[in-house]
C-alpha cells in the first residue's frame, strides 16, 4: 500500500516519502504531548501529523486523470487539520463546534472522493457496514439525553460521518474501510468522553486510532486516484 500511494517514478517520489515521514514524526511527537496542557508545540505538532498529507494529493494531479478527486482529496486532508488545530486549543465551548464544523466538511470531501468509486458491498465490506451502523446508531441512542442544543450538529456530523465509512466499505480496498471505521470510533470515544464520562486514556485511544484511521484512508486513496 506505501508503494503504490507514495511511489510513481516522476521524480517526486522523495517529496512524497519525506511529507509522509514528518506526518508519522509529528503525530509521534504528539502522542507524547497528548495529555499535556495546552501549547504552541502542542498544537503545532497535532495540525502538522496530517497538514502534511495536504500536498500529497496535488503532486499526483499531473500523472493521474481523478483531477476532481485528487483536488477533493487534498481538501478533506485541509479541513481534518482545521479540525485537528481547533480540537488542540483550550476554549472547548468556541473551538470544539469550530472542530466539529471542519471534520463536518471534511467529510463532505471525503465523500465527493468516495462516491464514484463505489460499488455495492459484499462479505467483508457488508459486515464493515453493519458493524458501522451499529457503533454510530448505538453510540448516538445512548448521547442522546444529554446532548442538550448540540442535538441537531452532533446529529448531522454523525449522519455524515456514517456515510463516508460506508462508502469507504462500499470501495473494495479493505484498508480503506479499516481506516473510516477506525474514524468513526475515536469520533465515538471524544463523544462518550465529553457527554457522558471520562474515557481512561482517552487522549492516547483517540490520537492513535484517529491517526490510523487518517493514513489508512490517506494510502488507500492515493493509491487508488492513481
Amino acid at each position: 500500500m506505501l508503494d503504490a500511494a507514495l511511489t510513481f517514478g516522476d521524480g517526486l517520489d522523495t517529496l512524497r516519502w519525506a511529507l509522509a515521514g514528518v506526518s508519522l514524526l509529528t503525530s509521534l511527537a504528539y502522542l507524547a504531548l497528548v495529555d499535556k496542557p495546552a501549547s504552541t508545540l502542542r498544537t503545532t505538532l497535532k495540525t502538522a501529523a496530517i497538514g502534511a498529507f495536504v500536498p500529497l494529493p496535488l503532486l499526483d494531479l499531473g500523472e493521474s486523470a481523478a483531477g476532481l478527486g485528487l483536488v477533493a482529496l487534498a481538501a478533506a486532508f485541509l479541513l481534518s487539520s482545521f479540525g485537528d488545530y481547533f480540537l488542540a486549543l483550550e476554549d472547548d465551548e468556541k473551538n470544539f463546534p469550530r472542530g466539529l464544523g471542519s471534520f463536518l466538511l471534511a467529510h463532505v470531501f471525503y465523500l465527493i472522493v468516495l462516491v464514484p468509486l463505489a460499488a455495492t458491498p459484499q462479505g467483508f465490506y457488508l459486515a464493515g457496514v453493519a458493524l458501522l451502523v451499529l457503533l454510530s446508531a448505538g453510540t448516538l441512542a445512548w448521547l442522546w439525553p444529554v446532548l442538550g442544543k448540540l442535538r441537531l450538529p452532533v446529529l448531522v456530523y454523525m449522519a455524515v460521518i456514517s456515510a463516508m465509512a460506508i462508502s469507504a466499505f462500499s470501495v473494495p480496498l479493505p484498508w480503506l474501510g479499516i481506516g473510516a471505521l477506525l474514524f468513526v470510533f475515536s469520533d465515538a470515544v471524544i463523544a462518550v468522553s465529553k457527554f457522558r464520562y471520562p474515557v481512561p486514556f482517552r487522549g492516547v485511544i483517540v490520537w492513535v486510532t484517529y491517526y490510523a484511521g487518517q493514513s489508512f484512508i490517506a494510502l488507500s486513496l492515493l493509491a487508488a486516484l492513481r
